[in-house]
C-alpha cells in the first residue's frame, strides 16, 4: 500500500478538528502546530485519471448555451466556471457550477464519490443571471468559506456562509456589484493587513460586433468614432478596435466589505514608477496572484485577450503594484486565456505558463486563421513586448527576468486552451500540466471563414460605417450570424496532459493519463474529493455534462492544508516546502481563485517518492513568519511528552528608558520576538523595525531585558536547539537596540537552552548570567549541561569553574537567583525534571550544591517553574515550585516512586524509554504503556510477548531480560506543586492548596495582588502536548493564591480574580504597567494569544524603583521591606529571571495596609540602607546610598 500523510498545519498552534467521510475515518494525531493522519490509498494504481459517470457521482449539471444567445453575444461562448471548497466544514470538498442559461448548482460531497444537489436549500441558484466565474473564499474570517459568483453585467454576487449550510446574498453590503462583464476572481492579502482582497477580471458584457450596426461617422473623408463610443472603440493602425472593460481591485476590511482601489491614485504604477493616467481597458479573461519574485508579497498576472496586452504587476510592499520592467519579459501570448505557476526545473525560482489557441495537430494548425494580424516589429526596437499566437513558458532566470522557452519545452501548442494547471500527476516531484481546451465553434477555421465571406452581401464588411448598405435590424443580424455560426465546425478537444520529464522538456501524455475525453472543457477546479490525499478535478463543460475525474495514483504523498488565524483562515498566500521527499525541495503556494473563472480547494500535495532521509515541512505564512512542523515522537517515539511546546516566555523591561515598563513576548521558530512599547497611558504599540522584524531561527525560551554599563538596552533570548539538535548557533541571542542587530555572542552547546536568570552573584556590581540546559536533543532523559557566565558590564564570559559544577545537573526547567541565607549573595535555585529542586549555595561568587543538606533531595518531581517570596512574612525567602500536579494518570510516592528506564535497547544508538508504575496486583514494577506503543521503538517485544495478554502481565524485569545492564533508571516521588518554607538551615515542605494540584504548574509569580500587605502567588497552568494516547491536562485557568501573611494560602476562583486563561499557559510576569500602584499580570499561552490582565480592585501600594550601579541599574538581586512603625512587612526581592522563562518588572509594588514609615533595602553584596518614606508617597526611587529621587505620585484611579 502506498503511504499518504495528510496534514492540517495551523498558524500559532490553533488546531481545527476535521474528519473525512465516506470511508475509514483517519486517526488524527495532534502535534506542535499541526495535526496529521495516515490515509488509506489504493494498494494498486496507475498514473492518471478516470472520468466518472453521472450515475456514479450524481452530478448531472450541464452548462448549455442556446444557439441564438450565442449568436447574439459571442462573449458567452467563453463558457462558465466551477469552484471547489468545503462549505460545510465536514472535511469533504463540495462543488459549485456556474450556468449561462439556467440556474447554478451546488453539490454537497457525501463521500465515496456521491454528491447531492443542495442548491435550493443553500440559496445559491442565481436564477435569471448569466453567471461566469465562482470561487469559495472565507472573506469575513469566520472559518466558513463564502461564495463569490461573477456575473455578466452584474459584477460579483457575494454570498456569506452562515455556518449552517445556507448562504445569504450580501452583495449590496459587500460592495461587489458593478455593471461590468466579470469573469475570473483571484484573492490575496495584497496590502499585508491579514484580509483577503479581491481582484475581479472584467471582459465585456457583450461584443459590439454583435450589434449589427454602429454609427461610425465619416467626417471629411475620415472615419470618426461618435462621442458615446469613444471609451469603447478606437482606430489603431487603420483598424477599428474595441476596448475591454476595466478590472477592479476590491480591498477587504476584514468583515467581507470591499472598497474599490483607484487605478490612478498611485496604487498602480507604470514601469517607470509613475502613476497611471487611465484605467487599463482590457479584454480580461483570468488573473492570478503569486509571489513571482520570492519577496513574500503577492504579485499579479492578468491574462488579456485580443489586442490588449497581458499585465504583470509587481507588489512593492508599500501599497503599490508596479508594472514589471519592460525587459523582464520579451513577449507574451496574444490570446492569453489562463496562467499557472510552478518551479518546473526545481531550481528554486518560480516559472509560469500561459495558454493560447495553437493546435498540436499540424493539419489543423495549417487551417487556423490568426486571431489577429501579426504586427511588424520596428528594426532595432528592444523594449517592446510582442504578442505571439501560441502558448508561452517563462523560465525564471533568478534575476527578475524570464526566458520564454515553450518551443524548447514542447509546450507551444495545446489546442484552443483555457486554463493550465500544474499538478504532479505521477508524484515524482516534478509538476506536470493539465490544460482545459475546446470551443463550441472553431471560428479560426479558414474554410468556414471563406465560405461565410462568399455568402456576405456587398457592404456587410463595412456594417459599422454610417451610409453603407447595412439595413438589417438587430434581430435579423443575429439570425444571419446564427446561420454563419452553423458553418463553423465544433472544436471538441481533450483535456491536454503533459508529463514533466525533469529537464525542461514535457511529453504529451493525454491518452495514457485518461483525459482524452473530447468536449468543450472550460473551467477546472482541483480538490481531493475522496480523501485519499491526491488531487482529483472537476471540469465545467459547455454543452455537455460536467466531468468528475478521479486521480488513480497509489504513489506515496504528503497532503497539506493550512489553518490560519482570522481573517485569513486558510493561509492564502502562504508558501509550503517539503524537504527530502521525492526531490530535495518541493515548493507550492496556497492560492484562492486565480484560475479561468474558477477556484480550487486550497489543499497542496507533495511527492514522497523513495525518501531515504527524514522529511520535513516548512511553512512561510503570508505575514513572513515561518514554521516547520516538528514531531518529537519521530526522534524518540517513547517520550512521556513533547519538549517542543514549552514556550513562550515573557518579560517586563523599560527598553527605551522613558520610565515605563515595556512588554517582551518570546516567539517560536519562524516567528518574531514581540516587543510592545508602553506609552505611559496604559496603551501599547508594537515595535516592528529592526531588530524585531527578524524571524527567530529557533524556538525562544526565556526573554530578559538587560542594560550594559554604558546604558545600552539589550534583550537576551534563550535559543533552543532541541528541534534541530545542532551545536552550531548561539544558545542565547542578544537583541541590541542601539545598533538594531541580533548578536550570537554566546556559543551553542549540546544541551538545548531552557531558563535564563541574571544576578550579581559575586557582588562586583555587574550582572552575571545563568543558562539552563533543558534537554539534550534526542537523548531524553539524560542530564543536560547548564552554564554560568560572568558579566563585566559589557559582555559575558564563561565561568568555567562554576559551569563544571553544573555539567550534568539534570533537565533544568526553571531557575531563579535568590538570597536564601541573607548574606547578600544570591543562591542559585533550579527546578529540575526527574530531579529535586536544587539549591547551590553562593559564597561570594563560588557555588556549591546544598540540596541534600537543606533536605530538598527528598522531593524529586517533574518540576517546571520556581520562584521565591516571603510567603509567611518572616523576612526569609521561601521557595515555591510548580510540578505536574495530582490530576493526571501518574502516581508517585516515596514508597512507590514513578520510575523510568532508559538506554539503547534497540541497538540503534538512540535513547529508548520505558515508563513504569507499581502494579499492586503483582506487587512489582511494570511498564505503563501498551505493547502497541512500546513496540514502535522496541520491535523485539513482539517476539518476546506474542500476545497483548502476555505483555500485560509482564514486569519490567521480564521486559528488559538480559538487557538490564544496558539501561539506567531515574525516578520521582512527588507530583504535587509545593511551597518550601525557609527555616534558616532547612526547608519545610508543604503542598500548595488542592486547587493548585488540578493541572501542571509552570510559572510561579509572587506579588501582593490585593494590596493587603501579604504576599500572594500566581500560577500558570495546563499542558496539552502529551503522548497521543494521553488526554491533555486542561483543568487550570491560571490560579491566584491569596496569602494571609502566615503562610496560609486561599485559592481565589477565576470569577472572583478575573483571571481565566483556557490554553496552555506558560510564562507569566508581573508589573504595574499603567502605574496606578496595583500589580498587573501578563500570561502567555503556547500556540494562542498572550493575555494581559489589569488589576482594578487592589488597594494601591507603594511603587519602589531602585537605582543601582551602571552594571546593575535596576538593582536586580536587591531585597526590600517596608517598615510600619515597629514592625516590617514581607521581604521582596528584585529578580531578573524567575518563575518560568520570564521576568517580572524591577519596579516593585509593595502592599501598604497602613502608611509605611521606612524602606529597608539590602543590596547585592550585603550592604543595607534604611530610608524614610515621605508621608503620602505613592512612588519612590532609591539609590545605593538611600537617597530618594523626586517621584511623582501616580493616579490610582486609572
Amino acid at each position: 500500500m502506498g503511504r499518504a500523510v495528510f496534514i492540517w498545519f495551523v498558524l500559532l498552534c490553533q488546531f481545527w478538528e476535521a474528519r473525512l467521510l465516506g470511508g475509514k475515518e483517519p486517526e488524527w494525531h495532534g502535534e506542535k502546530a499541526f495535526k496529521w493522519a495516515e490515509l488509506d490509498v489504493p494498494k494498486e494504481g496507475k498514473n492518471g485519471f478516470t472520468l466518472l459517470t453521472p450515475e456514479q457521482t450524481g452530478i448531472t449539471f450541464t452548462n448549455s448555451l442556446y444557439e441564438k444567445a450565442g449568436a447574439a453575444n459571442r462573449v458567452l461562448y467563453n463558457g462558465s466556471g466551477v469552484a471547489a471548497g468545503d462549505y460545510d466544514n465536514d472535511g469533504l470538498p463540495d462543488v459549485y457550477f456556474c450556468s449561462l442559461n439556467g440556474r447554478n448548482a451546488l453539490y454537497k460531497n457525501l463521500g465515496n464519490w456521491k454528491f447531492k444537489d443542495v442548491t435550493r436549500e443553500a440559496g445559491v441558484s442565481c436564477d435569471g443571471q448569466c453567471c461566469r466565474g465562482a470561487v469559495f473564499a472565507d472573506i469575513n474570517g469566520d472559518g466558513y468559506v463564502d461564495l463569490l459568483v461573477a456575473v455578466s453585467g452584474g459584477g460579483v454576487i457575494c454570498f456569506l456562509n452562515d455556518g449552517h449550510g445556507k448562504f445569504a446574498n450580501m452583495t449590496q453590503a459587500a460592495g461587489t456589484a458593478s455593471k461590468f462583464g466579470s469573469m475570473t476572481m483571484a484573492l490575496a492579502d495584497v496590502d499585508g493587513n491579514g484580509t483577503l482582497d479581491l481582484y475581479v477580471v472584467n471582459n465585456r458584457t457583450d461584443d459590439i460586433r454583435d450589434r449589427g450596426h454602429v454609427d461610425i461617422q465619416l467626417v471629411r473623408g475620415k472615419l470618426t468614432i461618435p462621442p458615446l463610443l469613444k471609451d469603447r472603440l478606437l482606430f489603431m493602425n487603420g483598424q477599428l478596435m474595441e476596448y475591454g472593460e476595466p478590472d477592479v481591485l476590491l480591498l477587504n476590511d476584514g468583515r467581507g466589505r470591499f472598497t474599490p482601489a483607484s487605478w490612478t491614485d498611485g496604487m498602480f504604477l507604470d514601469e517607470a514608477g509613475s502613476k497611471l493616467t487611465n484605467a487599463p481597458l482590457d479584454w480580461g479573461l483570468s488573473a492570478a496572484f503569486r509571489d513571482m519574485n520570492d519577496d513574500g508579497l503577492p504579485d499579479l498576472y492578468v491574462c488579456n485577450d485580443f489586442w490588449t496586452p497581458d499585465r504583470i504587476w509587481i507588489n512593492d510592499g508599500q501599497g503599490h503594484f508596479r508594472a514589471i520592467a519592460k525587459l523582464a519579459l520579451r513577449n507574451t501570448s496574444a490570446s492569453s486565456m489562463g496562467v499557472d505557476f510552478a518551479d518546473v526545473d526545481l531550481d528554486g525560482n518560480l516559472d509560469f505558463f500561459v495558454v493560447d489557441m495553437l493546435s498540436r495537430d499540424l493539419r489543423l494548425r495549417k487551417r487556423q486563421l490568426p486571431a489577429q494580424t501579426p504586427m511588424l516589429l520596428p528594426v532595432g526596437e528592444i523594449e517592446n513586448r510582442p504578442q505571439i499566437m501560441r502558448n508561452t513558458l517563462f523560465l525564471n532566470r533568478g534575476d527578475g527576468c524570464y526566458a520564454e522557452i515553450a518551443n524548447f519545452g514542447g509546450l507551444e501548442a495545446s489546442e484552443w486552451s483555457w486554463q493550465p494547471v500544474f499538478i504532479d500527476v505521477d508524484l515524482d516531484g516534478y509538476e506536470d500540466l493539465l490544460i482545459t481546451a475546446g470551443h463550441a465553434k472553431d471560428v479560426q477555421d479558414a474554410d468556414a471563414e471563406a465560405l461565410i465571406r462568399s455568402r456576405q452581401r456587398p457592404g456587410q464588411g463595412s456594417a459599422f460605417v454610417k451610409g453603407t448598405q447595412q439595413t438589417l435590424t438587430r434581430e435579423e443580424f443575429t439570425e444571419e450570424l446564427m446561420q454563419h455560426m452553423r458553418l463553423y465546425p465544433r472544436l471538441d478537444m481533450p483535456i491536454v496532459a503533459f508529463h514533466n520529464l525533469g529537464n525542461l522538456k514535457f511529453q504529451d501524455i493525454t491518452a495514457a493519463w485518461g483525459t482524452n475525453q473530447r468536449g468543450v472543457h472550460h473551467a477546472i477546479a482541483m480538490a481531493d474529493f475522496d480523501g485519499d490525499g491526491d488531487m482529483d478535478f472537476v471540469v465545467n463543460n459547455l454543452g455537455g455534462v460536467a466531468g468528475m475525474y478521479r486521480n488513480e495514483t497509489s504513489a506515496p504523498r504528503v497532503s497539506v492544508r493550512l489553518k490560519g488565524l482570522p481573517p485569513n483562515t486558510q493561509g492564502i498566500g502562504s508558501k509550503i516546502k517539503l524537504l527530502n521527499g521525492a526531490v530535495p525541495v518541493q515548493s507550492q503556494e496556497v492560492i484562492c481563485g486565480g484560475r479561468y473563472m474558477s477556484g480550487s480547494d486550497p489543499l497542496l500535495v507533495f511527492a514522497v517518492g523513495k525518501a531515504q532521509r527524514e522529511m520535513s515541512i516548512e511553512v512561510t505564512w503570508r505575514s513572513g513568519k515561518t514554521e516547520e512542523p516538528y514531531d518529537d515522537f519521530d526522534r524518540q517515539p517513547l517520550l512521556p511528552r513533547k519538549l517542543s511546546q514549552l514556550g513562550p516566555g515573557v518579560s517586563w523591561f523599560d527598553l527605551d528608558g522613558d520610565g515605563h515598563e515595556d512588554l517582551i513576548v518570546g516567539s517560536g521558530k519562524g516567528g518574531q520576538l514581540a516587543v510592545y512599547r508602553n506609552d505611559g497611558r496604559g496603551g501599547f504599540a508594537r515595535i516592528a523595525e529592526p531588530p524585531f522584524n527578524a524571524l527567530a531561527t529557533r524556538d525562544q525560551t526565556t526573554v530578559l531585558g538587560w542594560r550594559r554599563s554604558n546604558g545600552q538596552a539589550l534583550i537576551l533570548a534563550g535559543s533552543a536547539c532541541y528541534e534541530d539538535g545542532l551545536v552550531v548557533g548561539s544558545s542565547v541571542r542578544q537583541y541590541d537596540l542601539a545598533v538594531k542587530t541580533i548578536n550570537d555572542s554566546l556559543p551553542g552547546q549540546e544541551s538545548s537552552t531552557g531558563p535564563l536568570a541574571l544576578a550579581d552573584m559575586d557582588g562586583d556590581g555587574n550582572l552575571d548570567l545563568f543558562v539552563g540546559g533543558r534537554a539534550v536533543p534526542g537523548r531524553y532523559p539524560e542530564a543536560a549541561a547548564s552554564r554560568v557566565y560572568r558579566g563585566d558590564g559589557r559582555r559575558f564570559q564563561l565561568d568555567a569553574e562554576n559551569s563544571r559544577l553544573l555539567e550534568k545537573i539534570g533537565l533544568v526547567s526553571g531557575a531563579v537567583w535568590s538570597d536564601l541565607d541573607g548574606d547578600g549573595f544570591p543562591e542559585l535555585i533550579l527546578a529540575c525534571e526527574w530531579g529535586p529542586i536544587r539549591i547551590f549555595k553562593n559564597r561570594a561568587g563560588k557555588l556549591r550544591e546544598a540540596t541534600a543538606e537543606l533536605g530538598l533531595d527528598k522531593y524529586t518531581g517533574w518540576w517546571n517553574g520556581v520562584s521565591t517570596g516571603d510567603i509567611d512574612g518572616d523576612g526569609r525567602m521561601d521557595i515555591i515550585a510548580g510540578n505536574w500536579g495530582l490530576n493526571n494518570a501518574y502516581r508517585a510516592t516515596p514508597e512507590q516512586p514513578l520510575k523510568l528506564y532508559y538506554g539503547d535497547l534497540a541497538g540503534r544508538g538512540t535513547v529508548d524509554i520505558i515508563e513504569t508504575e507499581y502494579d499492586p496486583v503483582s506487587k512489582a514494577v511494570a511498564p505503563r504503556r501498551s505493547l502497541t506503543a512500546l513496540s514502535v521503538a522496541l520491535p523485539f517485544l513482539r517476539e518476546r510477548f506474542p500476545t497483548h495478554r502476555a505483555f500485560s502481565e509482564a514486569t519490567i524485569s521480564s521486559v528488559l531480560g538480559d538487557q538490564q545492564t544496558r539501561v539506567r533508571e531515574t525516578e520521582i516521588n512527588t507530583l504535587a506543586s509545593m511551597i518550601f518554607f525557609n527555616r534558616g538551615n532547612r526547608f519545610e515542605a508543604v503542598a500548595l492548596p488542592r486547587e493548585a494540584q488540578l493541572a501542571p504548574v509552570f510559572s510561579v509569580n509572587v506579588g501582593d495582588f490585593d494590596g493587603d500587605g501579604h504576599e500572594d502567588i500566581f500560577l500558570s497552568e495546563n499542558f496539552f502536548a502529551n503522548q497521543p494516547e494521553t488526554p491533555r491536562l486542561d483543568a487550570g485557568l491560571g490560579l491566584w493564591l491569596q496569602g494571609d501573611g502566615t503562610g496560609k494560602l486561599r485559592a481565589v476562583p477565576g470569577h472572583e480574580s478575573g483571571v481565566k486563561v483556557f490554553g496552555e499557559q506558560r510564562g507569566a510576569a508581573l508589573a504595574d504597567f499603567n502605574e496606578d500602584g496595583r500589580v498587573d499580570l501578563v500570561v502567555t499561552q503556547n500556540g494562542a494569544a498572550t493575555k494581559l490582565f489589569q488589576n482594578v480592585t487592589a488597594k494601591p501600594g507603594l511603587r519602589v524603583r531602585l537605582t543601582g550601579p551602571p552594571g546593575n541599574p535596576t538593582g536586580a538581586g536587591a531585597m526590600m521591606r517596608l517598615k510600619f512603625g515597629p514592625h516590617f512587612g514581607p521581604a521582596r526581592e528584585v529578580h531578573a529571571g524567575s518563575g518560568y522563562w520570564s521576568q517580572d518588572s524591577s519596579i516593585q509594588v509593595l502592599g501598604t495596609p497602613e502608611p509605611p514609615t521606612q524602606l529597608w533595602v539590602r543590596w547585592p553584596g550585603g550592604s543595607t540602607i534604611i530610608t524614610d518614606v515621605p508621608a503620602g508617597a505613592r512612588a519612590v526611587t532609591v539609590d545605593r546610598k538611600g537617597a530618594l529621587a523626586p517621584a511623582v505620585a501616580a493616579d490610582s484611579s486609572r
